[in-house]
């Protein structure tokens, strides 16, 4: 009993995980420590929007609703602000209206229906109106949404600050992405674990996988238990090695019924390992040995 306890004391599981009562569609880090997430329940044609503690899990809100219940999204989160938006027409992907959020509490702080969110900088929402020869640009103060600037002549003249956010935008600080496995990484141990855990077994798509401090992260699919020839289905397999020692720490099937391999099915950001398992379980493991 003594050695199982400490054979079981060096595999690695979740730190925590949120179950989201619907399909998991998105989900958005904020700078300060939050996770906000959008949930679709598809046949009932309803979004609602959740917000997480980042590092332990514990839900700060959760079932937040509009008054539209399916044409709405997430433009951006800007400190503890989430920026909400609904859709010209269903049909269509222009957005319009914005609606402020504050991540703390899941309240509504302000509401503008005249014009579209564009970005947010400093203390600053960019916005814009649609004319009939132009659009036109708006600045609002982040906290209140009180009209600081109009902009009518156009929105060339904010296309300064603008560049200036986008060049930061490219540099997300702590986000690690998986690499698609060709065949022939530079590090031989990286071939031998990849090798070992899909051995005799039909891969289907790409292999995916990423060095993360003492672990080796990966994910391949293969065909599922309940596939057949009429209706091939997938099994989403994710593998986490000590590396380069290669002792399996970690195994979960995050599908058994997917139709085609998605990329990216998970991510690290600092030392967490995140992922969503069938669609609606977002699940964090800490990276750690300790």
């Amino acid at each position: 009993m003594k050695i199982l306890s400490l054979f079981r004391s060096k595999k690695l599981g979740p730190a925590w995980h949120y179950s989201a009562e619907g399909v998991l569609w998105r989900i958005l880090f904020s700078t300060t420590g939050k996770i906000v997430g959008e949930v679709r329940k598809e046949e009932e044609k309803q979004a609602s929007f959740f917000c997480l503690d980042e590092r332990t899990g514990s839900v700060l809100w959760e079932g937040l609703q509009i008054e539209e219940p399916w044409w709405v999204g997430i433009d951006a989160l800007h400190f503890d602000t989430a920026f909400l938006h609904e859709f010209e027409k269903p049909d269509l992907p222009e957005h319009k209206k914005i609606r402020a959020v504050d991540l703390g509490t899941g309240r509504e702080l302000w509401r503008n229906d005249d014009l579209t969110f564009w970005f947010a900088f400093q203390n600053r929402v960019y916005a814009y109106k649609n004319r009939f020869d132009r659009r036109a640009g708006y600045v609002l103060d982040a906290s209140s949404g009180e009209l600081l600037e109009s902009h009518e002549e156009g929105v060339e003249s904010l296309s300064s600050v603008r560049s200036l956010v986008q060049h930061e935008g490219e540099e997300e600080e702590g986000f690690r992405f998986p690499h698609v496995y060709d065949g022939a990484s530079e590090e031989p141990q990286v071939n031998s674990l990849i090798r070992a855990a899909t051995k005799n077994r039909s891969v289907s798509g790409n292999i995916e996988y990423l060095k993360a401090g003492e672990y080796l992260l990966m994910n391949y699919y293969t065909p599922g238990r309940l596939s057949v020839p009429d209706m091939p289905l997938l099994e989403n397999r994710l593998h986490v090695f000590e590396y380069p020692a290669g002792k399996p720490v970690f195994f979960d099937v995050l599908a058994d019924n997917a139709t085609a391999p998605t990329p990216d099915s998970f991510f690290v950001k600092d030392n967490m390992l995140f992922f969503v398992k069938d669609k609606h379980l977002l699940t964090a493991i800490r990276l750690t040995k300790s």
